[in-house]
């Protein structure tokens, strides 16, 4: 559902509320003037009959009285009636109630009561009517023909309809429904319209426009025409595509430079890979011949000195060329199921006679990993890289620590390789894995750039974190696989 429907039906459910409410309340408070209209007009009837009988009987026309209560009968009167305390009816509009007993279901309440009540009766067969009784009372006028005695002579009965009042009410209620209806739908429609072209329409365009620069289109502005807050959203909008605009085509260009600096990479490495190979061949002939000639020289010749520094330079000339190659060229991944304790073991004892050599302890710390999928020839060139590393930085003692552990979270298994070396300068931190970059005289540079790259030809990751004076840790990232 749209925010425009929404927002409608939202509206309507409080217009709602509120429309029906107050049409509730006018409706309770016409109803209450209705009838307290109706009962001002009852009071006032019965007055009239009250001073009308009181006439007759100081005119002396006493017996006319039947005949005056017969013509009163009206179209809202439906009966008149006169009684004796005690409930015997003297004078009646209704056939047949005369010297009956009045049988009335408040006649306890008017016996006790001394002034003038109106209280809504069943007129039987489902008519409502009021009933207004009002006390004749023995005042001085009456006392004259029938003495002091009594306060009260009788009570006046007058009934009358209520038909008037339900029908007034009813149409009160017709007519303020009426009104409610209208006066909601009027709100309604208001508020459909003003939020369809405030709102609605608007954020229509806005949409739209979006959609063509996100389909390419970067000439495409948003309408800023408003001066209300969509407009503002559309002048913040247009801002942010420009920069997006500008940030798309300076990534292009990136991608432009990354695409020909890769190019220049690879052909770079291709020379690199054949002169290398160039290089390598010719090497190790003149190692031959090196190794022929120093068998002549005595021992305790000069030049078999001089012979053997020769070798050694041609030996790390060697790893160079074989770190270049393997640096250009790197070999195809043959993952097999392999258990990582077992990589670092065998790293362990390939560094150890150099470690002892330097009085550097190795420890390991064994995880509970399961088998995961790797090369473990290439993991383990890897981790020895980082562990010769780690062994340059201690030539006088220290501690060389491995540890593996299982990451369940993430389905990742992590390798860390700490030192206690002096550690390495913030500024070399972030050029450590590039290729080349080296800060000690022997090496080709390249042995944590090759690191780096058989990690993530694994699809892992490594970071280094270090504290200069005080080690080095190596943090690898490898997916659990098994």
């Amino acid at each position: 559902m749209g925010l425009h429907k929404k927002f409608v039906l939202f509206f309507a459910a409080i217009a709602l509320l509120s429309v029906g409410f107050s049409s509730w309340q006018n409706f309770r408070i016409n109803e209450e003037q209705i009838r307290d209209n109706r009962r001002g007009k009852i009071e006032l009837l019965s007055e009239i009959i009250n001073n009308g009988l009181k006439s007759l009987m100081l005119e002396g026309r006493g017996r006319e009285f039947q005949k005056f209560l017969e013509n009163l009968i009206a179209e809202d009167i439906v009966a008149i009636r006169i009684f004796t305390e005690d409930g015997m009816i003297l004078n009646s509009t209704v056939p047949g109630e005369i010297g009956q007993k009045f049988q009335h279901k408040n006649m306890t309440v008017y016996r006790t009561r001394n002034d003038q009540s109106i209280f809504s009766t069943d007129g039987g067969k489902g008519k409502k009517i009021f009933s207004r009784i009002v006390l004749i009372r023995n005042d001085r006028l009456c006392q004259r023909c029938h003495g002091g005695v009594e306060h009260i002579r009788g009570m006046l009965d007058v009934e009358f309809a209520n038909k008037g009042t339900d029908n007034d009410i009813a149409e009160a209620a017709d007519t303020i429904t009426r009104i409610a209806l209208v006066t909601l739908a009027f709100l309604i429609g208001s508020i459909w319209l003003l939020s369809k072209y405030l709102m609605k329409r608007p954020l229509e365009e806005i949409t739209h426009s979006i959609e063509k620069i996100a389909g390419g289109d970067r000439r495409e502005q948003l309408p800023t025409y408003r001066n209300d807050e969509i407009g503002r959203l559309a002048s913040n909008l247009n801002t942010i595509m420009a920069d997006i605009t500008r940030n798309r085509e300076e990534i292009d260009r990136c991608r432009a430079d990354r695409d020909v600096h890769i190019e220049k990479m690879a052909s770079l490495g291709e020379l690199a890979a054949s002169v290398a190979h160039d290089i390598k061949n010719p090497l190790a002939g003149i190692s031959g011949a090196l190794q022929v000639l120093a068998e002549d020289f005595p021992d305790d010749s000069p030049r078999k000195d001089i012979t053997r520094e020769i070798l050694d330079e041609i030996d790390r000339l060697d790893g160079a060329v074989k770190d270049l190659l393997l640096f250009a060229r790197p070999p195809d991944m043959h993952l097999i199921p392999v258990d990582i304790n077992a990589i670092i073991e065998k790293v362990m004892a390939r560094v150890a006679p150099r470690a002892e050599a330097q009085k550097v302890s190795i420890d390991l710390i064994y995880g509970k990993v399961p088998v995961i999928m790797v090369d473990p020839d290439q993991l383990e060139r890897a981790l020895g890289n980082i562990a010769l590393h780690s062994l340059q930085s201690m030539p006088y003692g220290g501690q060389l620590k491995f540890s593996v552990q299982e990451s369940r979270d993430q389905n990742e298994i992590e390798i860390t390789v700490s030192d206690t070396g002096p550690g390495i300068p913030e500024d070399n931190l972030k050029d450590i894995f590039k290729p080349f970059f080296s800060s000690k005289h022997s090496g080709s540079g390249l042995g944590l750039a090759i690191t780096r790259n058989i990690i993530e030809g694994h699809r892992g990751r490594i970071a280094v974190e270090s504290v200069f004076g005080a080690g080095t840790l190596y943090r690898i990232i490898l997916p659990n696989t098994g």
